[in-house]
């Protein structure tokens, strides 16, 4: 996949960067004034994701809604699963000094549920980083709380319920059932959705591992 990043130089001017999967951004030259820039990738546990967040709301703003919702939720597993990998990267090197190879992340799939929807794989990441579920976790933190708190429809919902119902039954609609006339406002709520989930397992990540400090 295709990603562009533009960026405004400090001569005013805006110019893209352009990648493809998770390859470095290519390396520009201001067209007005000369200047040479680089753009880095945020740190994170997945690249991939964060560019594809990123992608979700270029395609958001150009019109595209349906893709949009579609890649802001493929955003959230590649996030999820990365989690995965890398705790299971983690509990690997502890043993042996080495880091997971190709070939052991394909068989380290072989664990993560491929069904249930998003309470599935949300609980089963969200128990082997923190102990809790996905909604206990969610309960418990407060940074995770706060996050929640932008969504009042979800008062009465679980976390995981709510997610699932407002974003990926959305994604089902259009992957499953061609449905390909989504609504600006269901792509800016899927929008803010993915981007929501992300940072509450970003947090996730960072308890984790505050913990053993």
């Amino acid at each position: 996949m295709r990603f562009i990043q533009e960026i405004r130089c400090k001569c005013g001017h805006t110019f893209s960067f352009f990648a493809y999967g998770d390859e470095a951004w290519s390396e520009e030259i201001c067209p007005k004034c000369g200047s040479p820039a680089v753009l880095m990738d945020p740190l994170s546990v997945n690249v991939t994701a964060e560019r594809l967040l990123c992608r979700s709301q270029a395609e958001l703003e150009g019109g595209d809604y349906s893709l949009s919702i579609v890649i802001g939720t493929i955003a959230v597993e590649s996030f999820l699963t990365r989690l995965f990998f890398k705790l299971k990267g983690m509990d690997s090197y502890a043993t042996t000094f080495k880091l997971p190879t190709p070939a052991q992340e394909r068989a380290w799939e072989v664990d993560y549920p491929r069904s249930g929807g998003f309470p599935r794989p949300a609980d089963f990441v969200s128990k082997a980083m923190t102990g809790f579920t996905f909604d206990k976790f969610v309960a418990q933190n407060n940074v995770a709380t706060k996050i929640m708190a932008r969504f009042p429809d979800a008062a009465n919902l679980s976390a995981t319920e709510y997610f699932q119902n407002e974003l990926f039954r959305r994604r089902n609609r259009i992957a499953h059932w061609g449905y390909v006339n989504s609504t600006k406002a269901e792509a800016q709520l899927c929008q803010t959705l993915a981007v929501a989930i992300v940072s509450i397992l970003r947090e996730m990540d960072k308890s984790k591992y505050a913990a053993l400090l």
